[in-house]
């Protein structure tokens, strides 16, 4: 929806494709970074209240260790360390007498939040088939979709998705075994195993 949005999904995307495409799809953090990760689990070990978090602390440590080289190997660059000095611990705040309650603050009801969706409505065009689905990530792709049913046009298929704005990787399963791309769709990105996603970018608006 805008120029920087737009790059910066670009961006994520081509760091997505990357990451698939590593041979085992895992990665060794660097040796000074293992050995700080380690060097603070010990420590932290030797208090009982720390040792049934451990393995967990170890798996987050892992996770992190890996997206931080994952990023790097995409940058072409390694961040530099910054330390920021702590700030001085400020003294107590010295009492203060209570209030009058004429005076007293009172609770401010919470903010109410709008839900957008919008209506979306999604086309295809395929005589041959019998049955047409669509699927994407904004069903977590399930392998069953969202039935399309026919238009009235020969060979036209239609559905329509109550979506939130944002953008939405998507497909079409024909006859319940063939994944299609959306041809009409101006925007296309590779799902990492081979084939092709269609990008489907809703906007915001007035809908609720």
């Amino acid at each position: 929806m805008c120029a920087a949005c737009e790059k910066l999904y670009r961006e994520i995307a081509d760091i997505d494709r990357i990451l698939r495409e590593m041979p085992g799809k895992s990665i060794e953090p660097p040796s000074h970074l293992r050995s700080r990760i380690v060097a603070n689990l010990q420590e932290e070990e030797r208090s009982p209240a720390w040792r049934p978090w451990g393995k967990w602390a170890a798996a987050i440590g892992a996770a992190a260790a890996c997206l931080l080289v994952g990023v790097v190997l995409y940058r072409g660059a390694v961040p530099k360390e910054s330390r920021v000095a702590p700030l001085p611990s400020a003294a107590p705040p010295a009492a203060r007498p209570p209030l009058p309650a004429a005076t007293a603050p009172t609770t401010s009801p919470p903010a109410v939040k709008l839900l957008i969706v919008r209506e979306v409505k999604i086309y295809f065009y395929h005589p041959a088939a019998s049955k047409v689905a669509v699927t994407g990530d904004f069903n977590g792709w399930n392998p069953e979709g969202v039935l399309l049913t026919a238009s009235g046009e020969p060979g036209v298929w239609k559905t329509t998705l109550r979506l939130r704005p944002g953008a939405y990787s998507y497909n079409f399963i024909v006859d319940g075994n063939l994944l299609v791309p959306d041809p009409n769709a101006p925007d296309q990105m590779p799902d990492g195993y081979g084939g092709t996603n269609s990008i489907l970018l809703v906007k915001g608006g007035n809908s609720v």
